[in-house]
């Protein structure tokens, strides 16, 4: 599944089916937002930051960009990302090229590749963290 951002409209790309995301489920900024009570099984690819406010069970692809779990989002997955703020629940293991952060609402289980993390108080953390050099 791969998501494309048209004119503030979210497109999912599964296989050879094209499913639209309508506009009151995105918010006008620059980001892109999964809102509820949307639930997604699959790969999410982009070039937009994220902020995911649903579920996903998956992949996670954002090499370049930004995401945001927010705290009513539930999200399993690997997740490839420059920077992560984390307010919701994350199961899975982060590989980020700039920064982890864990909110005091959030919760993560799974192991940590970043340059640099930040665990605030009242954060919930079980994995392992792997320290790497800025890019």
């Amino acid at each position: 599944m791969h998501f494309l951002r048209r004119n503030r409209r979210l497109i999912l790309q599964e296989k050879n089916r094209k499913r639209e995301i309508r506009e009151s489920n995105l918010k006008d900024t620059d980001s892109s937002y999964l809102r509820l009570p949307i639930s997604l099984d699959g790969e999410i690819t982009g070039e937009d930051d994220l902020t995911i406010e649903g579920r996903v069970h998956g992949k996670i692809n954002l090499k370049q960009n930004n995401l945001i779990i927010e705290p009513n989002a539930v999200v399993e997955a690997e997740i490839y990302v420059h920077n992560i703020i984390i307010r919701g629940k994350v199961e899975g293991n982060l590989y980020a090229s700039g920064k982890v952060t864990i909110e005091k609402e959030g919760q993560l289980v799974g192991d940590i590749s970043a340059s640099r993390i930040s665990i605030m108080e009242g954060a919930q953390f079980k994995g392992s963290v792997k320290m790497t050099s800025s890019q």
